[in-house]
């Protein structure tokens, strides 16, 4: 009898286990439940007792008129059971609704657009856009919906309307540890909004290219429900003469609802459907790239969440989340069949929270994933795909005087019951590529994190993390000799400053750093399987760092609010023996943006965004020299009339790009130049 897989899945029911057990200590009321940390908030900022509403004063960030900025979530562990170390406090950026409105995000990239190290990757591929921080890619960040890991989302994220959410929580830093099984490159959790009374929205943008925006929402509630319905359509042509129409619709739900004190049930779609022209390339790129008029037709891509939050004391919760994702994209081409492209993913997680004592707070539990692709997709099309994993975890946070430390352990296991091949569109080698793998089970890999956080004063914190651990190679990525790369070893340091005061807002200073250890480095040497060429790996040493600065106002007594971040980074690789400065990450990326009010009716803004020189071969000839990208400053102005008996009526001009400056995130791609964007939202 085989009993290898038994032994590798016992961390799943042990942790079951546990949790049922948990339940009769869960269930001892400590504290009643109007007092319980659980409790329902009226807004932010205040704290329910029985017949009580104590209101405390909102983080600087949040102060003044017409706020743009929120600050992090209190620390609550019961309600909030993902919420990571206090070290990595000056590491995590929330983007919120006013922020997302300011900006005029459409997707929810658009609205990350200026968070500290961002850097977009547009192009006319599969993939339109890759989103990362801190030049963390291949993988690029993952992405949570309300708390939920999904494998596959970055062919979601630039067509999912960011207006229906009520803040985005970007992780910039390697060392996450709760929010997926792997944490290599930064998570991002998109979090709903919840109403408390009626609002209705109603959005309508017209701009370049034949631009055209429309945008609905619907949300009410009260203390026990809130439901959030929206839906939008976008349409563009584009550059018409480049192949590169886009007619998308978007519909959204959420509902949350507390049948009593100690129980919140939520549930949450997103889904988007439509047609979309694949850009071809321009320039000195691979020839196959600029003549390919694919068209996507129709694409349609469905997200169900549904979680429920048990919360019977101040003693104990337990969070259950489930999830399941599908995408099924037509492609077309001309003479040329069609084909069908299909994913689909499910998932759940489990949390227990136990607090023995009020200085500590036990956490512990799993999390399941199963994507499966029938057809294959993407680049690896024609090859199915079936990867299940599986994590458990164990967090402990306790807080001595004045000092709150945090440490962790996750195990990860990973089965490959199929997957067929794997390649970089793009590549000027030709693609990445590997042979079969069936029925594989990865070795257990281990992470563990210690992090800490400590008030200097009222203003001043210090905020420290460390996580090492052991990370999977991806699957289709193999060696000279055909063999997937071993296991890599990464150690993840991040250390952080953070003063919070009234007359200003908020300013962090956040030093990182990482060290890979037999990391799969690509080769410029090429291999030839199954009468094709594919590049090879080698595993080698890399290390990465770099400093980032993020200062936030709040909105000053003259109508002033304004932000300003700037990351520094470097990173070297050890290939053959040799060090070498690894050119294809930026070295400077820079945010500002400043909103002024003039009076009560009028605002004028101005953004701007900095993305220092780099350069790679993706989409080159082969054989080809690494050629220059990034090195632009673009800035961008928008004016706001609000208008309505309460200024909750909007008409704005947004200009972006206004000096014209042409550049490329990725060859054969340019920066279209001068945007205009034009529009009224009107609201109740």
């Amino acid at each position: 009898m085989d009993t290898t897989r038994p032994v590798r899945r016992s961390p799943l029911s042990w942790v079951l286990l546990i949790t049922s057990a948990a339940a009769a200590f869960a269930a001892e009321p400590d504290a009643e439940p109007g007092a319980s940390e659980g409790a329902p908030q009226d807004k932010p900022g205040e704290h329910r007792v029985p017949d009580i509403v104590i209101t405390a004063k909102k983080p600087p960030v949040e102060q003044g008129e017409r706020p743009i900025f929120i600050a992090l979530p209190p620390r609550d562990l019961g309600l909030r059971p993902l919420t990571e170390s206090p070290g990595l406090d000056t590491a995590t950026s929330p983007v919120g609704e006013n922020e997302i409105e300011w900006l005029e995000a459409y997707s929810i990239l658009d609205a990350m657009k200026y968070v500290p190290g961002a850097w977009t990757e547009t192009r006319g591929r599969k993939v339109k856009q890759f989103f990362s921080v801190r030049g963390q890619t291949y993988p690029y960040p993952e992405f949570l919906v309300d708390g939920a890991y999904f494998r596959e989302f970055h062919e979601t994220s630039y067509f999912l309307p960011a207006r229906s959410l009520e803040r985005i929580e970007v992780l910039r830093s390697s060392a996450v540890l709760l929010h997926g099984p792997g944490g290599m490159n930064g998570m991002i959790n998109l979090v709903p909004k919840r109403y408390t009374e009626p609002e209705t929205t109603v959005t309508q943008i017209y701009g370049s290219d034949n631009l055209s925006r429309t945008e609905v929402t619907y949300g009410e509630g009260n203390d026990r429900m809130s439901v959030g319905l929206g839906a939008g359509f976008r349409h563009t042509d584009g550059n018409k003469e480049m192949n590169a129409e886009e007619n998308i619709t978007n519909v959204y739900a959420n509902v949350q609802y507390r049948p009593s004190d100690v129980l919140t049930l939520s549930m949450t779609h997103m889904a988007f459907f439509g047609k979309r022209e694949m850009e071809m390339g321009q320039g000195g790129i691979n020839p196959q790239f600029l003549t390919r008029r694919d068209v996507v037709d129709p694409m349609r891509t469905y997200v169900f969440v549904g979680k429920a939050h048990y919360h019977p004391s101040e003693r104990a919760s337990t969070e259950v989340t489930g999830n399941y994702g599908i995408r099924r994209f037509f492609g077309h081409r001309p003479d040329l069949l069609g084909w069908l492209e299909e994913d689909y993913e499910y998932g759940a997680r489990v949390v227990q929270t136990l607090k023995p004592c009020d200085a500590n707070t036990l956490r512990f539990g799993t999390t399941f994933n199963r994507w499966r692709t029938p057809t294959g997709k993407r680049f690896y099309v024609g090859n199915p795909g079936d990867i299940e994993t599986y994590t458990a975890f164990i967090v402990d946070e306790h807080a001595f005087d004045g000092l709150l430390v945090n440490t962790g352990y996750r195990m990860t296991w990973e089965k490959i019951n199929r997957f067929g091949g794997f390649s970089v569109e793009g590549s000027a080698a030709g693609g990445l590529g590997a042979v079969r793998i069936e029925d594989d089970w990865s070795e257990p890999l281990g992470t563990y994190t210690l992090g800490a956080s400590h008030p200097l004063d009222k203003e001043w914190s210090l905020h420290g993390n460390f996580a090492c651990g052991q990370i999977a190679s991806q699957p289709g990525l193999f060696t000279v000799d055909l063999q997937r790369p071993d296991a890599e070893t990464r150690f993840k340091y991040d250390v952080g400053v953070k003063r919070t005061w009234e007359k200003f807002g908020e300013a962090m200073v956040t030093l990182f750093y990482v060290d890979q250890q037999n990391a799969p480095l690509a080769m410029s040497q090429r291999v030839r399987v199954n009468g094709e060429w594919r590049a090879v790996f080698e595993s080698g040493d890399r290390q990465s760092g770099g400093v980032e600065l993020d200062l936030r106002s709040k909105r000053f007594d003259c109508g002033t609010q304004f932000f300003t971040n700037a990351t520094l980074m470097t990173a070297r690789e050890q290939q053959a023996g040799e060090w070498h400065q690894d050119q294809e990450v930026p070295n400077l990326v820079v945010g500002a943006g400043v909103s002024q009010m003039l009076g009560d009716s009028w605002e004028f803004s101005v953004f701007a965004k900095r993305v220092g020189d780099y350069e790679n071969e993706r989409f080159l000839v082969n054989n080809a020299p690494p050629a220059p990208l990034g090195d632009f400053t673009e800035v961008s102005t928008k004016i706001t009339h609000y208008f309505g008996d309460r200024k909750q009526h909007r008409a704005f001009l947004l200009v972006e790009n206004i000096g014209g400056q042409h550049y490329s995130t990725v060859h054969g791609y340019p920066n279209p130049g001068v945007q205009y964007q034009g529009g009224v939202s009107l609201a109740w």
